[in-house]
């Protein structure tokens, strides 16, 4: 924990730092005249791409495995980007064209971009959780396969058009040979987009191990590519000046990276602190890192959701302020657009199908776990609070005419001796065939229950149309059938009590007030039958309650009515 605060300090103290640098040298540039602004930026940027490498670079050498490569790497672009900004910062110190000059050596920077491809691919993710084993199966997994799809053609179609609108359409219309300037411009700039869509991509694909530190990679990686394209779109515009922030992106995409290489714990590894976890688990403690990686697992879903938006959004905005501010009639990009929004449709219909089904899951396990909380989970009968709660109801009905009801207690005589001589699981296969003889004796409309251990109840409602007294016996008799146990044959007796009420018969003072006071009156008879040992069902009456009797209930430590 306390480490855990430390790194918290330190990424907040490095974040507030990169705020403070970011914006200082944003507002010298407004500030100070144009060619000293122009110094401050450059200047700044190639610092800033400096400290993000060699943060990069202490923080990899720190780690191992696939968090060390991805540092590494991506500080190979970095710093890379930080001897062209000197290049081009030198040009600017000679009185040269604020615009860089890009030359042949200049494509020399496609090496350390394409390493920086392969630390973004290194960047430590997981599998996109979902379900290829519930209901569905394989075609749950296809699904899923599917919407992956369509979120990296929706990104990638997003991007394209956005890069068209704003930088390449220009171009394409004067018809004219590029200039070796804008033609080495638009190779640089398309290799920082492959840049950008393959983070994206692994985003909407991947579930990342560090939510935050990915999406400040991600931001750092923009930021770069957006100045890249500003610097193109200038070039392919004819301009002789360029604005004084627009280098600025590149220097704040440096310190992004930097954070990014900071957001993690050098101690947060899975090996080493899998000694710990194991020892905290057979501890039965909760793990907090675990707990923190389901949180952030959740909070990943939302991103992955509306992340392939994001650039579909930027583009069509661009399309409609192009279409807009020109009278040429743009169909191609309009065409484009609408094709990405049929894309993000299809997604979308997809998604709510997923969304229904999750709906469906949910009531189910809800209806699962209702069942679970009033019901047995051995026998599969009414549990106790179950059963009370429908004798409470059944007593609140009462007294109305022809709505007579009576209660069966049953408990088995030689239960413990079952279990002594077979064992407990012979004992469990025991109560559940009394359970579902039980149940085989009584009507649908009746509620047979498990008390607890060898602990049963009936509830017979409307018990005019039958007996109870008959129901009694037939249940015991049912009860005394032979039964398989474990290659042996055993005869389980049963002793049953049974109260019956009649509010026609009876006044109000000799109906129960309560459905534990009417269970009660059961046990006694019970406890009656079982002392009479003649296997006949035994009916409450006042006259139960005996010193014999009291004194047989004091030894289980029940209270006498």
């Amino acid at each position: 924990m306390g480490r855990s605060r430390r790194r918290d300090r330190l990424f907040r103290r490095a974040a507030v730092t990169a705020a403070a640098l970011a914006v200082a040298c944003a507002v010298l540039a407004q500030a100070l005249p144009d060619s000293v602004a122009l110094f401050v930026v450059r200047l700044g940027v190639i610092g800033f791409l400096l400290l993000g490498g060699t943060t990069c670079v202490v923080t990899g050498l720190r780690r191992h495995g696939a968090e060390r490569w991805w540092r590494l790497l991506v500080a190979v672009m970095v710093l890379a980007a930080a001897v062209a900004s000197a290049a081009v910062f030198r040009d600017t110190m000679a009185g040269r064209s604020p615009i860089p000059q890009l030359t042949p050596a200049s494509l020399v920077y496609l090496v350390p971009l394409a390493l920086g491809v392969a630390g973004v691919l290194l960047y430590p993710t997981d599998p996109v959780e979902h379900d290829d084993t519930g209901d569905g199966g394989p075609l749950r997994a296809y699904r899923w396969y599917v919407i992956t799809i369509l979120d990296g053609m929706i990104v990638v179609g997003a991007v394209a058009l956005l890069v068209w609108v704003i930088v390449l359409r220009r171009t394409v219309e004067q018809g004219g040979p590029l200039g070796p300037g804008p033609l080495y411009s638009i190779i640089l700039a398309a290799v920082s987009l492959v840049v950008f869509v393959v983070l994206i991509l692994v985003a909407v694909f991947r579930e990342p191990r560090d939510g935050r530190g990915h999406a400040l990679l991600l931001a750092g990686v923009c930021a770069a590519s957006i100045s890249a394209m500003w610097e193109l779109a200038v070039l392919i515009h004819g301009m002789d000046d360029v604005p004084r922030l627009t280098d600025l992106p590149i220097g704040i995409g440096a310190l992004l990276i930097g954070l990014a290489a900071i957001s993690t714990d050098p101690g947060s590894d899975p090996d080493a602190s899998t000694g710990t976890a194991t020892e905290a688990a057979g501890m039965g403690w909760a793990v907090g890192p675990s707990s923190d990686r389901r949180a952030a697992s959740a909070r990943l879903r939302r991103w992955h959701a509306i992340l392939p938006y994001l650039p579909l959004t930027a583009a069509g905005a661009a399309v409609v302020i192009e279409i807009v501010g020109d009278d040429v009639e743009r169909w191609e990009e309009v065409w484009a657009l609408l094709a990405l929004l049929l894309l993000a449709l299809a997604r979308q219909m997809m998604t709510m199908s997923d969304n229904i089904r999750l709906l469906g899951q949910v009531e189910e396990k809800r209806r699962q776990l209702r069942h679970q909380a009033f019901h047995d989970p051995l026998t599969g009968l009414a549990n106790r609070s179950l059963f009370i709660d429908r004798l409470e109801r059944t007593l609140r009905r009462q007294p109305r005419p022809a709505e007579r009801f009576a209660v069966l207690f049953c408990d088995l005589d030689d239960f413990k001796r079952v279990n002594d001589i077979l064992g407990h699981a012979a004992g469990d296969d025991l109560l559940r065939i009394t359970a579902a003889r039980l149940a085989g004796c009584v009507r649908a409309v009746d509620t047979v229950g498990r008390l607890g251990g060898d602990e049963f109840a009936v509830l017979l409602v409307s018990a005019n149309a039958d007996d109870p007294e008959a129901v009694g016996r037939r249940l015991a008799a049912a009860v005394r059938a032979p039964v398989r146990l474990t290659s042996r044959t055993f005869t389980v007796a049963a002793s049953v009590g049974l109260v019956t009420v009649d509010p026609e018969t009876e006044s109000g003072a000799d109906v129960p007030g309560t459905a534990e006071q009417l269970l009660h009156r059961a046990d006694l008879a019970m406890y009656a039958a079982k002392a009479r040992r003649n296997g006949e069902p035994a009916v409450y009456t006042p006259e139960l309650v005996g010193p014999g009797l009291g004194r047989t209930r004091a030894a289980r430590n029940v209270p006498l009515p």
